[in-house]
């Protein structure tokens, strides 16, 4: 007997005598998409029945894990549909189901789908979800009863006109769009508003409706800041409006369209901020839209727009939720790279764009982009900034390399290499090295005095533990100060999902586990736990997670710690700590790395030393945790400022960091003293 026959014949045969005579499981591999669609309405059927229900359940998770999905034509999704509404289609997405449905329309299916939609006095709210249904089960009279409730609920406004495109959509656009309307998780709405985005970027009817809703609201937008319509607060747009030009905003994002980045940068500055001294907004609704838009698909022109509305907005609470999309809008740049590298090419202020192309390169380390060698040198060294950035980092093709004199890549000794143009290069990353390479090429960044933009040669950087699994324990058993802890996840893009905090690192997900759960405001102290790691619905093992990606996780984890932890839950959970720090690899242990090199020839003299997180000088201590002086017990207060001639080259540092900035300074102000005692 075939898979299909025998689950087949255990779906349709009488029930058992006793709700345990469950039977046998069936391993469903083998089965073809269209036996799976005949038995899919047979499947949730299932799911009523006590006695068949773990059958169905199992069937389910074998289809989840396979990564299969039915065969479904009008009539077995018409069954599926009257199922799945007799059951009042808890947990189901109907946009999944209408995702496998091939087959043309027909009255049944339109008949099965209408009843499972709200009365229609409620369906001017979420009418994108009802529209898409409608249209994909052909259910054309009541289309056109939703069209009569739009155009009595909008008139001609940007809702309406959004309305009247859907129609023009595919498939797959109608799909997307009825599954953001769904509750899902924040990480699965993520992923459904991206795919959603770049679905209707190929629609061209919606991409002029985008473009014409975009800058025809910058027109109106500057018409407001110029005087030529009397100023309102929040008035400029609606909320629906907001809605409508939020999702124009993403679709012509991801189709990176030329005409985008002038209409949002002409947008988003002139919306944020009244054209008077005032402290109120045009549109509070529209300037976290388009936050949000940018965040979720960014371009060089939008994070720039989102950058400089950061700057200009008076709004105490707008200026926060867009501070809050900046970093998000920055690292998300790392996930496009043929869009980020444009940004040489437009006409951004160095300063920005060295700020831009700083935060690109940081999550490029987390989330490496590829370019063949010749393309590399085509994108890279097409601009000064860019080409500045190029030079100062290590790159990897096969062998590491830096560009040397006349741009000729080197490697560590400063020998010259010859690199074919289809070599695939990507950044460097340390925990991808030995400790010979590694120290090679901090060797060689001291030597030649060069200024990398992000921390990459002196990177902390984290391996598992022999005895790790499941979970990663680096960073188990700490007291942290919620509040401090909340603010500095929330700015380092970590989210709360149901209690725990969880942040993507390209395609795995991690989670920082708590000893109770987190919400927003919440007070007191919480106890760390491990850091679990998933690759969609699958929970991954610490040994099959990238190293690069638990590196990265592990040193954001690590920057929560050290910023909002109170103490260690127990003083033996100490050596862990201890022994993560002696590796060379922590935040302090990086740190103590690059003052010992800058400050070798005063080692060498007697007049510094470094002892535990303290750097002694001048008769007193720096602390590398904090930058604090102290002389004899007490706080010493230093008028910081440029260190003498004889010590120049301790102010040089390899990498931008505020804190070894102060205490490198700090100790240069000591020293600065003819008559500093030696040390030890």
């Amino acid at each position: 007997m075939s898979t299909y026959a025998a689950l087949h014949a255990r779906l349709t045969s009488p029930a058992p005598d006793h709700v345990r005579f469950t039977g046998p499981a069936i391993d469903i591999a083998g089965i073809t998409p269209e036996e799976l669609g005949t038995l899919w309405p047979l499947l949730h059927a299932a799911r009523r029945e006590k006695t068949l229900q773990p059958l169905a359940d199992d069937v389910f998770r074998q289809v989840a894990q396979a990564g299969m999905a039915p065969a479904l034509d009008s009539a077995t999704l018409a069954a599926t549909l009257r199922v799945l509404h007799g059951a009042g289609h808890w947990g189901v997405s109907l946009a999944e189901q209408f995702a496998c449905f091939a087959g043309a329309p027909t009255a049944e299916l339109a008949q099965a789908l209408v009843p499972m939609l709200s009365n229609e006095a409620g369906w001017a709210r979420g009418s994108r979800q009802r529209a898409a249904l409608l249209i994909l089960a052909g259910a054309d009279e009541a289309l056109a009863g939703l069209a009569q409730v739009i155009e009595g609920a909008y008139g001609s406004s940007l809702t309406a006109r959004e309305f009247a495109v859907l129609a023009t959509l595919g498939r797959r656009a109608l799909v997307a769009l009825a599954a953001v309307e769904e509750f899902s998780p924040d990480d699965v709405a993520a992923r459904r508003w991206l795919e959603l985005a770049g679905e209707l970027g190929q629609e061209p009817a919606y991409m002029e409706f985008a473009r014409d809703a975009l800058e025809a609201a910058g027109d109106a937008a500057q018409r407001v800041q110029s005087g030529a319509v009397p100023y309102k607060p929040d008035a400029a747009f609606t909320p629906d409006d907001a809605r409508v030009l939020g999702l124009a905003a993403r679709a012509a994002a991801a189709a990176d369209a030329p005409w985008y980045g002038d209409a949002i940068t002409r947008l988003l500055p002139a919306v944020c901020v009244a054209p008077t001294a005032a402290k109120t907004v045009p549109s509070q609704a529209l300037t976290t839209a388009l936050g949000h838009a940018i965040e979720a698909v960014p371009t060089p022109e939008s994070v720039a727009a989102l950058r400089e509305a950061s700057r200009v907005v008076r709004h105490a609470g707008l200026k926060k939720k867009l501070a809050r999309n900046v970093k998000p809008a920055e690292r998300g740049l790392a996930a496009r790279p043929e869009v980020a590298l444009r940004l040489g090419d437009v006409g951004l202020p160095p300063k920005q764009q060295r700020a831009l192309l700083a935060a690109f390169f940081d999550t490029a380390l987390c989330r490496p982009f590829t370019l063949p060698y010749g393309e590399w040198r085509a994108r890279l060294l097409a601009g000064a900034v860019m080409t500045d950035h190029a030079r100062a980092l290590v790159w990897s093709a096969g062998a590491a390399f830096m560009l040397g004199d006349g741009d000729v890549p080197v490697d560590a000794g400063g020998r010259p290499l010859v690199l074919p143009d289809d070599a695939p290069v990507t950044l460097w990353h340390p925990v991808e090295s030995g400790e010979a390479e590694r120290e090679a090429w901090r060797a060689h960044v001291l030597r030649h005095r060069l200024h990398q933009p992000v921390r990459q040669v002196f990177r902390e950087f984290y391996t598992p533990r022999p005895d790790e699994d499941d979970a990663c324990g680096h960073f188990a058993g700490y007291e942290l100060g919620t509040v401090r802890l909340l603010g500095l996840a929330r700015r380092e893009g970590w989210k709360l999902d149901g209690g725990t905090l969880t942040r993507r690192f390209g395609d795995v997900r991690a989670a920082f586990r708590m000893s109770w759960a987190l919400y927003p405001g919440c007070d007191g102290t919480v106890a760390t736990e491990t850091i679990d790691f998933t690759r969609g619905p699958m929970a991954l093992p610490v040994r099959d997670v990238p190293p690069r990606v638990l590196s990265e996780a592990c040193r954001a984890a690590d920057l929560l710690v050290s910023v909002a932890a109170v103490a260690l839950e127990s003083e033996e959970l100490e050596w862990p700590r201890l022994r993560l720090l002696s590796n060379g690899s922590g935040v302090h242990a990086v740190r103590r790395q690059v003052l010992e090199r800058l400050l070798h020839a005063q080692i060498a003299a007697g007049r510094v030393a470094i002892e535990g997180f303290h750097v002694h000088a001048g008769g007193a201590r720096v602390s590398m945790r904090t930058g604090r002086v102290m002389r004899d017990g007490a706080p010493v207060d230093l008028a910081l400022k440029p260190a003498s001639k004889k010590l120049g080259a301790v102010p040089w540092l390899p990498y931008d960091e505020a804190l070894l900035e102060r205490v490198v300074h700090s100790v240069a102000a000591l020293l600065d003293d003819d008559h500093a005692p030696a040390c030890g």
